[in-house]
């Protein structure tokens, strides 16, 4: 049961240091066991799938738009009306497991701008969190998932809007219109009046306060917990509240004062309080970036909590200090090739017309060998069969049943999220597959969603007007050897070499079977990619699914070049460039102690498991003996002595286990 801790002071010279509180709770969810409002006495209503389980109110994503699964309320809680006077407070503790793309976490209002305040995990434009609140209101960043996250948007009767996400400050002072016009056309927790996806994820906390809560309040909020009701008490009267000054200083430790700077960082202690609370007041440079919080807070306007505030892989110090890059901006020059990626490959990162020539570098490789058919030999990303998709002869078999996001495919078990992780360096996607008699629209592989400029995937066979095989790239790109409108399309039942590469700044190429079909042609940036769908055989669009095989598909980080692609096509699916195949080259049997001696082509840096039986046994079976699981390669051809090895006759396998 979440509890109201009440606690007194009667110390009378509080006031001129502590603002009395000006706001007052309105309506408190707890979600315990029902939707009771335990405040105002407007219980919720659950509706479209949403569910109450474990203290939270729980929501799956189901429906969009108005049907979404959601909380609505017995009495309309009117926004507009009953706070436009006093200012309101939206208070919640959530969390977001993956909402899709323009989900929010609660609206009030209708589709207007100016009528509606709401909150949205993650807007189209830029994967952004923001506030709508007479049009939308940015934080420059999406707040991660599968977090909990305090959340509090306060509102004044003339529109001031202030926004925090874990007692920091994202959003300070905005202008916004009267808070009366919000309207009470739409009223719910998890669904929209847009054409917005259910949230998906679950509420721990929700309450609604008449009146603002203050930067002091919302930290102490924060200190409490969704649990307890925040009091914010200060005995000395300093303004630092007495919870704050014991975490820093000392269980009944209350001699540092509102002004003193104990870290020497050039912040008081009261502005490190204010600022979050987690700023050590201890410590000049809490988060050891190289930089004191003082130069973060008031003159690089850095993250004095994060080392790499723009998260490029480069800390806030080592921008300033030594590349002289502006550690606010992953691209500092905007020449689309993030800063970290310039640097590792000896262009200028401040300057546009020095772009990087990043050394592509492979981040995910599927070749779905027996044994480890879904494995991601490189990144890690294991692939998830979906509907009747399988895995024989070292092949993703499709067979092209069901349509759009539900026909057989192959999708993986985290985000690939092309537009996130290789937005500031490119990608090349490379894949030896065979189409067997694809479907009209039918797709090869789909990452993002069936709108134009969000969206790379490959079509077998493009119908209306187009009638040929194309890419789908910010909207349809034709190849050159069988343009739009000629009826032909790739060969069937042949397996081929295909590999788009894309720029940052959207560039992209396109070769099949070693001919360059698409040459340096603009589309929009990468990081307008996104996640709906990413999958190998299915699509975002109402289309077939991929009839056909897979025998190798790889994502690169950065883009192939020709020479890259020929070198490629040459080695063929089962090697990448340099690799000799995988494969014992000699036994051989010391006489002098009878030890076996095992030479092997191998990769450096890989790790390798060898097996011992003295029959030769299926490759499945749980009869091989394991002699050795931690064997590192340090050269292509490795020697491994056998030291136990009894018997005249005996049988050796050796395996690859670098990702298991």
């Amino acid at each position: 049961m979440k509890n109201i801790i009440q606690l007194f002071s009667f110390i009378l010279f509080l006031a001129p240091f502590l603002p009395t509180q000006g706001a007052t709770l309105s309506h408190r969810y707890s979600f315990d066991t029902d939707t009771t409002d335990s405040v105002g006495g407007n219980t919720g209503i659950l509706e479209g799938g949403a569910t109450i389980s474990s203290g939270q109110l729980t929501l799956t994503g189901l429906g969009s738009s108005i049907d979404a699964n959601r909380m609505t309320f017995t009495n309309s809680v009117d926004i507009g009306g009953n706070f436009g006077a006093t200012g309101v407070t939206i208070e919640t503790w959530y969390t977001d497991t993956g909402t899709g793309t323009w989900g929010k976490l609660f609206q009030f209002g209708n589709n207007a701008a100016g009528q509606e305040l709401a909150f949205t995990h993650t807007r189209g434009n830029g994967q952004q969190t923001g506030v709508d609140r007479d049009g939308a209101k940015l934080f420059g960043e999406q707040v991660n998932q599968n977090e909990e996250h305090h959340l509090v948007i306060t509102v004044s009767p003339d529109g001031n809007l202030n926004t925090w996400i874990d007692g920091v400050q994202k959003l300070i002072n905005l202008d916004t219109n009267d808070l009366a016009n919000v309207s009470t056309d739409f009223e719910a927790i998890g669904a929209t009046s847009w054409g917005d996806p259910g949230m998906t994820g679950s509420i721990n906390e929700f309450r609604i306060y008449e009146g603002e809560l203050t930067s002091i309040e919302v930290a102490a909020s924060v200190e409490a917990g969704p649990e307890e009701l925040f009091v914010v008490s200060d005995s000395d009267g300093d303004g630092l509240p007495d919870t704050w000054e014991e975490k820093w200083f000392g269980e009944n430790n209350l001699s540092q004062g509102a002004n003193d700077d104990p870290d020497s960082d050039n912040l008081t202690n009261l502005e490190e309080f204010t600022f979050n609370l987690n700023l050590n007041p201890n410590k000049a440079d809490t988060d050891e970036d190289n930089l004191n919080d003082g130069r973060e807070i008031n003159k690089e306007k850095t993250d004095p909590l994060l080392k790499d505030s723009d998260n490029d892989s480069l800390t806030d110090g080592d921008e300033i200090l030594v590349h002289l890059t502006n550690p606010l901006s992953k691209d500092s020059d905007g020449d689309f090739y993030f800063d970290n990626v310039e640097i590792k490959n000896n262009s200028d990162p401040n300057d546009a017309n020095d772009p990087s020539s990043a050394t592509p570098t492979l981040a995910h490789r599927w070749s779905f060998n027996t044994g480890e058919e879904l494995t991601d030999s490189v990144g890690g990303n294991t692939g998830v069969l979906r509907e009747t998709a399988s895995v024989s002869d070292n092949q993703l078999q499709l067979d092209g049943i069901g349509t759009g996001p539900t026909a057989s495919s192959m999708g993986f078990t985290s985000p690939v999220d092309l537009g996130s992780n290789f937005s500031g360096s490119g990608f090349t996607i490379e894949t030896w597959y065979t189409d067997s008699g694809t479907g009209i629209w039918g797709k090869l592989f789909t990452f993002g969603t069936s709108n134009a400029g969000q969206e790379i995937a490959w079509t077998n066979e493009r119908g209306g007007n187009d009638q040929a095989p194309g890419l789908d790239r910010n909207g349809a790109k034709e190849i050159s050897s069988i343009p739009f409108g000629t009826g032909d399309r790739l060969s069937l039942d042949e397996e081929h070499h295909l590999v788009v590469s894309v720029e940052p700044d959207g560039t992209t190429n396109l070769w099949i079977d070693g001919t360059k079909e698409i040459s340096e042609l603009p589309t929009n940036p990468v990081s307008n990619i996104v996640t709906n769908t990413e999958s190998i055989g299915s699509t975002a669009w109402g289309d077939p699914g991929h009839f056909g095989s897979v025998n190798e598909f790889r994502i690169w980080e950065g883009t192939l070049t020709e020479d890259d692609i020929t070198v490629n096509l040459a080695a063929g699916p089962d090697f990448l460039p340099g690799e000799k195949e995988f494969a014992i080259t000699s036994i051989t049997r010391n006489p002098s102690n009878n030890s076996v001696i095992i030479t092997f082509n191998s990769i450096v840096g890989r790790r390798y498991r060898i097996d011992r039986s003295p029959e030769l046994l299926s490759a499945d079976s749980p009869l091989w003996l394991d002699i050795d699981d931690e064997f590192v390669a340090t050269s292509e051809l490795s020697t491994f002595t056998d030291p136990t090895a009894l018997g005249k006759r005996l049988f050796y396998r050796i395996k690859d286990i670098t990702n298991q």
